[in-house]
C-alpha cells in the first residue's frame, strides 16, 4: 500500500488489491490519488510533488487496514490507541496529535472515516483542514 511516508509509486497495486478504480487529480504541487471500491468505500492517498505520500484519508463501509495506511508511522499510533483504550466505554472517535503523526478518525454504524497525516511533509502551503 502507498502508506503514510512512503512512496506513492504503489497506489497503483493498491487500487487492483482492493479492486477499486483510481483516480488522479492533480493540485499543483501535490496529487490525491482517489482509490473508489464498488460499495462506494474510498481511500485517498495525497503524494507532494517529489512522489511521497503525505496524508491519507477514508470513508469506508469496513474498518480499514489502518497499520497499512499508516506504514512506518503506525508504531505511535498504536501506543496512542492503547492509552485511549485504558479509558474505557465504546471509543468511536479517535485523535492523536503527535509531534508530527496527526490521525483523527470516527466509526458510526459501518461507517468508519479518518485522515492522517505528517506535518513534516504537508507542502508548503497546505492546511491540515483542506485534506478530505
Amino acid at each position: 500500500m502507498a502508506a503514510l511516508g512512503e512512496a506513492q509509486s504503489s497506489t497503483h497495486v493498491d487500487s487492483m488489491r482492493m479492486a477499486a478504480r483510481r483516480h488522479i487529480d492533480q493540485k499543483g504541487v501535490y496529487a490525491v490519488h482517489r482509490l473508489t471500491m464498488q460499495d462506494g468505500s474510498q481511500v485517498l492517498e495525497y503524494a507532494s510533488s517529489g512522489g511521497v505520500v503525505f496524508a491519507v484519508s477514508w470513508k469506508t463501509q469496513y474498518k480499514p487496514n489502518v497499520a497499512a495506511l499508516l506504514g512506518s508511522s503506525y508504531p505511535s499510533y498504536a501506543v496512542a490507541v492503547r492509552a485511549q483504550g485504558q479509558r474505557g466505554g465504546i471509543q468511536r472517535h479517535f485523535l492523536h496529535e503527535g509531534s508530527d503523526l496527526v490521525v483523527k478518525s470516527h466509526a458510526h454504524l459501518n461507517v468508519f472515516s479518518g485522515v492522517a497525516y505528517r506535518r513534516s511533509l504537508l507542502p508548503a502551503g497546505l492546511r491540515p483542514d483542506q485534506i478530505e
